[in-house]
């Protein structure tokens, strides 16, 4: 009932907030007896009135920081919050997919290499169980998270099933698998996607775990020319860097509101001990130059979507941009006005998705 995204634990603190404001009213405008101890008027007046404004800060606090987790999609319950996810948790697909949508499926994956079990999602167009595609490989989009975000979140609030499907319907793009990892695999550290030294191998994840599974589980085509990687935010961080570091692997990129440089700070830990090549190597601008300094991307494509108003991402874009002003393979979506949310990105995954099934092979 009050889960960490429900209504009714928004409309509890809200209650809350207002219900001290009016109770301290009440409080301070009750007559007092001044013939009574400093002893009594401090347990029913002054203790009760700081408890209520402590109260009521905390609940209106606690109401604006609701509200802008349900906005941005932050954390999707109290155990992500908490930065302690149940191993038996299972990924909810009811309602992920509406009638005519395809199918979403949930797995998990056990990693020998970090030993743990990670989560991922796969969503298949209805075009997927035709009979007269048995034989047919599809092409892959992987949709990477932002941070902190899941799978489920993400393909929620890109409204990516109706999305995609409206765009195959239509013809505006080929049918595709989509696979949805998990970013956050060692919770509640932001690995950047790095393979950390002694720590978490999250760019091996992405690299070779993801791939592996969802080409021996689905009729896809094999990585290379049939793949594309999206992001969200530090997920877009990923998807230009895994491009510029795998370029075998993929035909594009798209950064939604990414980045490109990595971030070192109190939720990331110590990435690189150190090793500045390591640093250089885990930084899409930098991989990106090394790229242009051997030829370029070698047929393969970026393109960077990222507001204006942005704060979180604008600037580092407008640098990444006029570093590759004279490359046609790095393209943009500037929007003008908007900020780092959900609500302003999805719009332009219809165009990313069109920009990149047409290097698809047919």
């Amino acid at each position: 009932m009050f889960g960490l995204t429900s209504t009714s634990l928004l409309i509890l603190m809200i209650g809350g907030a207002v219900l001290a404001v009016v109770a301290l009213a009440v409080l301070s405008t009750r007559p007092g007896d001044r013939s009574t101890s400093w002893g009594h008027r401090l347990a029913v007046r002054t203790a009760p009135a700081v408890l209520l404004v402590l109260v009521g800060q905390a609940c209106a606090v606690a109401a604006v920081g609701l509200t802008l987790n349900n906005s941005y999609g932050f954390y999707t319950s109290w155990a992500d919050l908490l930065g302690r996810p149940s191993p038996d948790t299972v990924i909810r697909t009811g309602g992920l997919v509406a009638s005519g949508q395809g199918a979403v499926r949930s797995y998990t994956l056990h990693t020998p290499v970090d030993g743990r079990n990670q989560r991922i999602l796969v969503w298949t167009p209805p075009q997927y169980q035709a009979p007269s595609v048995e034989q047919h490989p599809f092409p892959v989009v992987m949709f990477l998270p932002g941070q902190p975000n899941t799978p489920d979140g993400t393909f929620r609030h890109f409204h990516f099933a109706a999305t995609a499907t409206q765009l195959i319907d239509s013809g505006k793009v080929p049918p595709f698998v989509a696979v949805f990892p998990s970013l956050m695999i060692a919770p509640p550290r932001d690995t950047e996607c790095t393979d950390v030294p002694a720590g978490p191998q999250a760019e091996t994840w992405l690299e070779r775990y993801v791939p592996d599974f969802v080409s021996r589980t689905y009729r896809v085509q094999p990585p290379g020319r049939g793949w594309t990687v999206l992001g969200w935010s530090t997920g877009g961080f990923c998807a230009a860097k895994l491009l510029d570091s795998q370029p075998a692997r993929y035909s594009s990129a798209v950064s939604f509101g990414g980045y490109y440089q990595p971030v070192e700070d109190g939720t990331t830990g110590d990435l690189f001990h150190g090793d500045r090549a390591l640093e250089r190597e885990n930084s899409p601008l930098w991989l990106y130059l090394d790229d242009r300094r051997h030829g370029g991307l070698g047929g393969d494509r970026l393109l960077l979507v990222a507001g204006q108003q942005d704060k979180e991402t604008w600037p580092q874009t407008r640098r990444m941009l006029a570093v590759a002003a004279s490359d046609p393979a790095v393209a943009d979506i500037a929007f003008p006005a908007g900020g780092h949310n959900f609500e302003n990105y999805r719009h332009y995954l219809p165009a990313a998705l069109g920009w990149s099934a047409s290097a698809w092979p047919v």
